[in-house]
């Protein structure tokens, strides 16, 4: 074979990998079921005693779960769809822990190439799905068509995030209007996001729910819990979930009841590009979005904790993580500049036999 013949079918190769890497990107992309009531009217999810597990304005379905802030596992076996009640049956009393992240991307790298990087980068993500998201006794309004509370919240996060040393990336990206086909318009500003390397990427919401469901005490401070939600139809759902997990478990160390449990709803939420991917519901329509904000940045302390340790060990992993990452990018430019040299000079010559012809000459030349 020719070295024409050789540069036609890597050209060929290239083009059925991206071809073949579309078509998985568009068959991983699944409509998210993320349904809700009119504003005011809630589902609730009943246990067999027919005690309240939790109040939300999501349309639940049968199979959807929910881990209490107790950490007892409910499964939905029945819906009452006249009556928004869903029944629930006790599955476990979850034994949950602190897995360390770089653990969870090893796990993941199993079957997902190129997701494994051990080591830290001191940046997080976020962005918000559902832009129009606001609070009533603050906002004036459950919604605000452009960006509503829930950026005000989201930047509250990041303010915090920023004020422990964490570097972040908050997208302010609409993705308007509030339907099903949301999701799939902010998989392009999280795959945005990933494509900066982050350590993690968070979509900030807030629920539909009476504000007694979110509304916690801390000292003598009111703020909303936060709860998290897990897509079940997704690749990643192991890790998605031992991730969650571990948030939760480090929080209930660290704030008792500030995250009030996990969802895991019909959907993927665009997890499934990322094993380190999570929804946040930071209080509901219900509540002021001052104590949202409070809650929330109380939260940034459990992801800093969670990603860079304690604050002396936190500002040196990021320190040590820029300049890697620095490295890194350095290396990598230089690689790509080498190669395109080398192209264009395999080009030039008129094809590798005749590039490495002429290399072969150089170097007999130099050695006379």
């Amino acid at each position: 074979m020719n070295d024409s013949r050789i540069i036609l079918t890597l050209a060929v190769l290239c083009l059925l990998a991206g071809t073949a890497a579309v078509d998985v990107l568009a068959q991983s992309v699944i409509d998210d079921f993320d349904e809700w009531l009119s504003i005011g009217e809630y589902y609730q999810m009943v246990n067999e005693a027919g005690e309240i597990v939790m109040e939300t304005g999501r349309v639940l379905g049968q199979g959807d779960e929910y881990l209490t802030s107790a950490n007892e596992l409910y499964r939905v076996v029945r819906v009452d769809t006249a009556n928004r009640l869903a029944h629930a049956e006790l599955v476990d009393v979850v034994d949950i822990g602190v897995v360390p992240w770089t653990e969870l991307l090893k796990s993941a790298g199993k079957t997902l190439a190129g997701m494994v990087d051990s080591e830290p980068r001191g940046l997080i993500g976020i962005y918000h799905t559902h832009n129009a998201e606001s609070y009533i006794p603050t906002d004036g309004t459950d919604s605000i068509y452009g960006q509503g509370g829930i950026h005000r919240v989201g930047a509250a996060f990041a303010h915090s995030l920023q004020e422990r040393g964490v570097n972040v990336e908050h997208s302010d990206n609409l993705h308007l209007p509030h339907d099903r086909g949301a999701y799939r318009r902010s998989r392009e500003t999280a795959l945005e996001l990933l494509a900066q390397n982050p350590d993690a990427i968070f979509d900030v919401h807030r629920d539909a729910a009476p504000r007694d469901a979110y509304a916690l005490q801390v000292e003598d401070e009111w703020v909303t819990s936060v709860q998290f939600v897990v897509g079940r139809q997704n690749q990643n759902l192991g890790v998605n979930r031992e991730f969650a997990q571990s948030m939760k478990a480090l929080a209930d160390q660290i704030y008792p009841g500030l995250v009030k449990g996990i969802f895991y709803g019909r959907g993927n939420y665009n997890q499934d590009l990322s094993p380190l991917a999570l929804l946040l519901e930071a209080g509901a329509h219900t509540n002021s979005r001052e104590a949202a904000e409070r809650g929330i940045s109380l939260f940034a302390d459990v992801v800093d904790l969670y990603f860079y340790g304690p604050a002396e060990e936190s500002s040196k992993a990021r320190t040590e993580a820029g300049s890697k990452a620095a490295t890194r990018g350095i290396g990598g430019l230089l690689v790509f500049v080498f190669a395109c040299i080398a192209v264009f000079y395999v080009i030039n010559a008129g094809g590798l036999g005749a590039a490495l012809d002429r290399l072969r000459s150089l170097f007999r030349i130099r050695q006379r």
